[in-house]
């Protein structure tokens, strides 16, 4: 989670699911990368996948994810 790039996937995924290749250009990072990200935050717990054809799709597991991470947000300062 310390990972920035992870906190503005959560971010992305609070408006709703989205794609791999569309978190990619909106976060500002390669596809691979990206993917790297998302297993992070699915071994977690964070998020959830399905696949459409080609495509895989992420959401948040839980609304109150998002919650959690604005929590921690105000804690740290």
């Amino acid at each position: 989670m310390a990972d920035p790039k992870r906190l503005c996937v959560l971010e992305q995924l609070a408006a709703g699911e989205r794609s791999v290749s569309d978190l990619s250009r909106d976060v500002g990072c390669q596809v691979p990368n990206m993917s790297q990200h998302l297993s992070v935050l699915r071994t977690a717990g964070l998020v959830i996948s399905r696949r459409k054809g080609n495509s895989v799709f992420y959401r948040l597991a839980d609304d109150r994810v998002l919650d959690a991470y604005r929590l921690l947000q105000m804690v740290a300062g």
